[in-house]
This record gives C-alpha cells, sequence and structure tokens, in this order.
C-alpha cells in the first residue's frame, strides 16, 4: 500500500516508535516532551527527522504519523520542535520541513506543527506566531501551536 509510512519505510527510514496502536504518542529531547492523546482506533508512529530523514538545512526534530482507521489513505502528519525560548528559528525549521519532498505525500489529509517551548513571547498576540499561523495555514494547510513541555495535544 502506498502511504506515507510506508513512502518513509521504503526508502530506508526506520520508525522510533513502529505503527501501532497507543494512546499516547511522547516524543522528548533535551527535558522537553510533547505528548499527543491519540483516540481509539488510530495507529501511529514516530520517526527522527533532525539528521535522520532530513540531514541538510533546517528541519524540525520529530515527526509523528497518525493512520485515520476509516481510510487507510488518510494520515495526519505532525512535525514537532522540541525548543528552548527561540521561537522564530522553530518557525524557520518547521516550515523548511514542510516544504521537503519526503515529508510529502498523497495520503496526507491533515498537517499539524507543533513547537514545544520552555518559554513563548509575553504577548498571546505575538506577530511572528500570529503571522507563522496564517501563512502555515494558507501556504501548507497546516496548523501551527505552540505547547509548554508536556502539554498534552490530542487527535
Amino acid at each position: 500500500m502506498d502511504n506515507i509510512y510506508s513512502s518513509l519505510i521504503d526508502n530506508g527510514f526506520k520508525p522510533e516508535q513502529d505503527l501501532s496502536y497507543r494512546k499516547t504518542v511522547s516524543v522528548s529531547e533535551h527535558r522537553k516532551s510533547y505528548l499527543l492523546d491519540v483516540s481509539d482506533k488510530k495507529k501511529s508512529a514516530q520517526f527522527q527527522v533532525d539528521g535522520y530523514i532530513i540531514v541538510e538545512g533546517q528541519k524540525c526534530d520529530k515527526l509523528i504519523l497518525v493512520e485515520f482507521s476509516s481510510d487507510p489513505n488518510s494520515w495526519a502528519e505532525i512535525l514537532v520542535e522540541l525548543k528552548g525560548t527561540d521561537v522564530s528559528h522553530a518557525i524557520d525549521q518547521l516550515e523548511s520541513s514542510l516544504k521537503n519532498e519526503k515529508l510529502q505525500h498523497k495520503t496526507i489529509t491533515e498537517r499539524r506543527a507543533r513547537i514545544v517551548a520552555t518559554s513563548f513571547p509575553a504577548s498571546k498576540s505575538d506577530p511572528i506566531m500570529e503571522k507563522a499561523k496564517k501563512r502555515f495555514r494558507q501556504l501548507y494547510q497546516c496548523d501551527l501551536r505552540g505547547f509548554k513541555s508536556m502539554q498534552k495535544d490530542n487527535i
């Protein structure tokens, strides 16, 4: 079956967490963690992006794939950047990853980009993040959001 997961496997990329049913997907690096609660009947897998799938240029840290059980040709792609405080750099890394052909596939029906940072700019209406959210929606049909470490997301 030709889908984003099999495409990565066929290109020699081994997941850090194989495709299977799990309630929570956790990715962490440098004492920062992203948690994704996965609803029933969805399989998920997790890959290292930085230095593995993408070795040159800017790239995010992790890729989580979630297969929608109702349609095996429908996948969610969640790109995760685990960051200290440089949110602008995280946005650049995620955007560069979204553009990478290895992470594009016709079976991706939902795209998300997540920044996990120890701190975000104080203003809730941070112009950099707000402009990036709009740009990600318009250009990549991607939902960009910021999270604190260990804050749960769900799908």
